[in-house]
C-alpha cells in the first residue's frame, strides 16, 4: 500500500554537501537564498537561452492565433475572402467559425497527441514532428485562394505549432533549476506576445504591397521559427524526467548539465527528480501512474483541475475579445489606422509581460493570479459601462482602456491604495505570463505531460465555445453588441475569482519532490507556502549519514 504519510521515498546521489541542506525549514532554501536575484539569473543566462530558444514554437501560437483578428482589416484580404455589407467588407460569421475552428481543432488534437508521442519517442522528437508540419502548413496557407485552403493550412500549421505550445512549457519545468522555474515558465507567455507583436508590424509593414502580397507575405514569414528550431533539433537537451522515467539516469544527468552549465548540482538534480518519480509511482495503487484516468484520481486529480481552471479563467476574463479580435474591433468601431493601433498595443502588452520576469520568482504565483483575475474583473465591468455611451469620447475612452487590459502599472495588483487605472487589468503582467508557471510545475513528474496535455485540451475547448459566439455577439450585421461584451465575461468571471482565491496553492520554490508530498497530504492551498516539509529533509540527511557510515 502507498505511503500517504508525508515521508519521501529514498533519494540516491543526493549532493554530499550536507550544508546546503542544514537550513531546509518549510521546505525554503538557506538563508539569504530565498529570493531570485539579478546575480542569479545573470550567472544561469545559460538557461534563459535555452528557454527563448525552446520557446520559438510558442512564437507562431501567439503570431497564428492573432493574424485572423488583423487580417480582416487588411483590404485586399476582405476582397478576397470576404463581403459587402452596409458599404463595409466583413468576412461572413460563418467563415470565422470556420477558420476559427481550424485553430481549435489543430490545438486539441496536438495536446492530445503531444501527450501520447512525447512518452513515446521523447520531448526533442515530438519537438522536430510539430516543426515539419508547422512549416508545411504555412506554405499551404500562402498558396491559399479560398477560405477552405486557408483552413487546410491553418490547420496543419496549428497542429505542428500546438505540438510545441503544449510541450514547451513542460520540456522547461522539468529542465530550470527550482529558483529559476517561475521566470523560465513566464518566458512562455513573453514568446506568444512577441509572435503578436511580430504579426502586428509585418502586417503593418506589408500595407504598402500590391494587392495579396499584403497578406500572403504576413502568412509565410511564420516559417521563421520553426525552420530555426528544426536546425538546432540535435543540440537539445532532452527531458531529465523523461529519461530517468526510462530507466537512462546517466543521460539525465548529461541533460541537466547542458541546460544548466557545468557549475550545476546534477548529482542532487537527478536525484530529486528520481525522488518525486519513484513517489509518485508509490502512490498509485495498481502502479499504472501512466494511465490517462490516473490524471482525475485524488491528489493527481486536484492537480489537473488547478491547471485546467487557471487557464480556463484565461477564457472568462475575455483575452479572446481584447486579443484576438483587437485590431478588428477598432475597425468596426470606426477608430482610424486600427493596424497602427493593434501594433502599439501589442508592443505595450510585450512591456507588459516584462513586468512578470522579476514579480514571479519573489512574489509568487498566488498573490499575482488571485489579485490580477480580481483587478481584470473590475476593469470588465468597467469598459462594458463605458460601452453603454455611445459618444466619440467614451470609443476613445474604451480603446484606452483595452490597451491598458493587457499591460500592468509596477504597484498596481499588489498595492490596494493604488487609485484608479493604474489599478485596472494586468493580462500580460499576471494572469497571461505566471499561468504557465502553474500549468508547467503542478502536474507530478510522471503524468506531466498527460496533465498538461488535458490542460490544453479543456482551455482549447473553452476557447472554441468562445470564438464560435464572438463573431455573432461582434459583427455589425449581427449583434453588434461591441465593448458591452465586456459585461458577459465579468458574469463568468467573478465565479472563477473566488476559486482561485480558495482554491489556488503557492508553489513559488518548491521542489518537485515536495510538491508531491503536499497533494499528497491534502494540504490545503491556502496553507502550502508555510507547510513543513519535514519528510524530504530528513530523507536527505539520512541519506547524507548512511554516505558518511560507508
Amino acid at each position: 500500500m502507498a505511503d500517504t504519510t508525508g515521508a519521501a521515498p529514498k533519494v540516491e546521489g543526493v549532493s554530499e554537501k550536507r550544508g546546503s541542506f542544514e537550513h531546509m525549514e518549510a521546505g525554503t532554501p538557506p538563508p539569504g537564498d530565498n529570493q531570485l536575484t539579478w546575480k542569479y539569473v545573470k550567472e544561469n543566462k545559460r538557461v534563459l537561452a535555452w528557454c527563448f530558444y525552446i520557446f520559438l514554437l510558442p512564437v507562431n501560437f501567439g503570431y497564428e492565433i492573432s493574424t485572423l483578428g488583423k487580417l480582416m482589416a487588411v483590404i485586399p484580404f476582405l476582397e478576397r475572402f470576404g463581403r459587402e455589407v452596409d458599404g463595409k467588407m466583413v468576412i461572413a460569421a460563418t467563415d470565422q467559425q470556420i477558420l476559427n475552428a481550424a485553430n481549435t481543432i489543430g490545438l486539441f488534437v496536438s495536446a492530445f497527441i503531444t501527450g501520447w508521442i512525447s512518452d513515446k519517442i521523447g520531448r526533442k522528437n515530438t519537438i522536430m514532428i510539430g516543426c515539419m508540419a508547422c512549416i508545411g502548413g504555412i506554405i499551404w496557407q500562402y498558396f491559399s485562394t479560398t477560405i477552405m485552403m486557408l483552413w487546410g493550412g491553418k490547420l496543419l500549421a496549428t497542429l505542428g505549432m500546438g505540438l510545441g505550445h503544449s510541450l514547451g512549457p513542460v520540456f522547461v519545468a522539468e529542465l530550470a533549476p527550482t529558483k529559476m522555474r517561475g521566470i523560465c515558465l513566464t518566458l512562455v507567455n513573453t514568446m506568444i506576445v512577441l509572435g503578436q507583436w511580430l504579426n502586428a508590424l509585418c502586417i503593418m509593414g506589408s500595407k504598402s504591397l500590391d494587392g495579396d502580397q499584403q497578406w500572403r507575405i504576413p502568412l509565410i514569414t511564420q516559417i521563421i521559427s520553426p525552420s530555426l528550431l528544426l536546425c538546432g533539433y540535435f543540440f537539445l537537451p532532452e527531458s531529465p524526467s523523461w529519461l530517468i522515467i526510462k530507466g537512462r539516469t546517466e543521460e539525465a544527468a548529461k541533460s541537466f548539465r547542458r541546460f544548466n552549465g557545468p557549475n550545476f548540482n546534477v548529482d542532487e538534480a537527478v536525484a530529486v527528480t528520481k525522488a518525486a518519480v519513484e513517489a509518485e509511482a508509490e502512490v498509485s495503487r495498481s502502479g499504472a501512474v501512466t494511465d490517462w484516468l490516473q490524471c482525475f484520481k485524488g491528489p493527481d486529480g486536484r492537480r489537473t483541475l488547478i491547471i485546467c481552471m487557471v487557464y480556463i479563467s484565461q477564457q472568462t476574463i475575455g483575452v479572446n475579445f481584447i486579443s484576438g479580435y483587437l485590431t478588428y474591433y477598432f475597425r468596426l468601431a470606426g477608430v482610424n489606422d486600427p493596424l497602427a493601433i493593434g501594433q502599439a498595443a501589442f508592443a505595450i502588452q510585450l512591456v507588459g509581460n516584462m513586468v512578470s520576469w522579476p514579480l514571479v520568482d519573489r512574489i509568487g504565483r498566488r498573490p499575482i493570479i488571485v489579485y490580477g483575475c480580481i483587478g481584470m474583473t473590475a476593469g470588465l465591468l468597467l469598459i462594458g459601462g463605458i460601452g453603454t455611451l455611445n459618444s466619440p469620447s467614451a470609443l476613445n475612452a474604451i480603446v484606452a482602456l483595452m490597451v491598458i487590459w493587457g499591460f500592468t502599472a509596477s504597484s498596481s495588483p499588489f498595492s490596494p491604495s493604488t487609485p484608479g487605472i493604474s489599478n485596472l487589468n494586468q493580462y500580460q503582467a499576471t494572469l497571461g505570463a505566471v499561468a504557465y508557471a502553474i500549468g508547467g510545475e503542478t502536474p507530478s513528474p510522471v503524468l506531466r505531460q498527460k496533465t498538461y496535455a488535458i490542460n490544453i485540451m479543456t482551455a482549447t475547448a473553452m476557447s472554441c465555445m468562445v470564438l464560435q459566439v464572438m463573431p455573432y455577439l461582434i459583427n455589425t450585421d449581427e449583434l453588434n453588441l461591441g465593448a458591452k461584451i465586456c459585461f458577459i465575461f465579468f458574469a463568468f468571471s467573478v465565479p472563477m475569482c473566488v476559486y482561485l482565491y480558495f482554491c489556488l496553492p503557492e508553489m513559488k520554490g518548491r521542489t518537485y519532490l515536495e510538491l508531491q508530498e503536499m497533494f499528497q497530504n491534502r494540504v490545503p492551498a491556502r496553507k502550502f507556502r508555510a507547510y513543513k516539509c519535514v519528510g524530504i529533509e530528513g530523507t536527505m540527511h539520512k541519506e547524507e549519514d548512511i554516505k558518511e557510515e560507508k
